[in-house]
């Protein structure tokens, strides 16, 4: 049924399986500012405020100040044409009120959802997947299927000629502090520069970003990567040796997952 092979169930779906694997809960379709939604949100910054809110008041017991009003503060310097430096001081500070616990990410909440709609007037962009940690949506992830028309050419020359140089985006680009581009195969690059097939990203500019390659550390040029080579291994009782990945995934509650996968399939229907 070639309906069920789509961006969304061959692309989206196993990225957002993913990242429920690495701790990130599905919120599930988020509809936009004035239709009933179970999760408000700024629509401005796309911060989902009572989750914000929660956190901010976790990691700042002590604060004389509410989230609201550091929202406010927020929503200002979004505004700021500096390609949200002002924010990521904020964001990154751990001497006064903390956003984030880098010390115990423990700490911190990690949600996801998909085609979550960036509007500012009669102006829009819904990047694929949206990642939010206390809340406040800090990666979009762009995924495409296999083989698709342009490549990451044309992904590159969309942010780069549709979104970037327009300013009534620049709030969702300000606090966006990654942005990730796959359509799922081997690294291709043409001339070893320009990117067309594989998994890129950037991060804000002001009228165009340079896609960036993932690449493990390997200074010494082995054969294997040391993060991969050296990955954790434990003993099993009959002596064999079990990469610890697939005891992870092993552990994954099949119901949950399933759940998970009927409402994305539902939500994408929507579309």
């Amino acid at each position: 049924m070639p309906g069920l092979f789509t961006e969304a169930t061959r692309v989206q779906l196993t990225a957002i399986q993913h990242l429920a694997r690495i701790g990130y809960t599905y919120l599930g379709k988020i509809p936009e500012s004035g239709a009933t939604s179970a999760i408000p949100y700024d629509p401005e910054t796309n911060i989902l405020v009572d989750i914000f809110a929660e956190q901010f008041k976790k990691l700042n017991p002590a604060a004389t100040v509410s989230a609201q009003s550091v929202l406010s503060d927020i929503q200002k310097e979004l505004d700021d044409d500096d390609l949200g430096q002002q924010f990521y001081k904020r964001l990154t500070s751990c001497s006064t009120l903390r956003l984030i616990d880098f010390e115990h990410p423990e700490n911190n909440t990690y949600h996801c959802t998909a085609e979550f709609t960036c509007k500012n007037g009669d102006e829009s962009f819904r990047p694929d997947i949206t990642l939010f940690i206390n809340g406040l949506p800090l990666v979009f992830i762009e995924v495409k299927k296999p083989n698709n028309v342009g490549g990451m050419v044309a992904e590159s020359k969309r942010m780069n000629d549709e979104r970037f140089p327009k300013k009534k985006f620049r709030r969702f680009i300000n606090i966006t502090q990654l942005m990730i581009f796959s359509n799922n195969m081997e690294y291709d690059a043409k001339g070893g520069v320009v990117p067309i097939e594989g998994v890129f990203y950037c991060t804000a500019a002001k009228n165009e970003a340079r896609f960036n390659c993932f690449r493990e550390e390997n200074p010494k040029r082995a054969a294997i990567a040391p993060f991969h080579a050296n990955y954790p291994l434990h003993l099993e009782k009959n002596g064999k040796m079990k990469d610890l990945r697939q005891t992870l995934y092993s552990r994954l509650h099949n119901n949950t997952i399933r759940g998970m996968i009927e409402k994305i399939i539902k939500n994408t229907m929507e579309f």
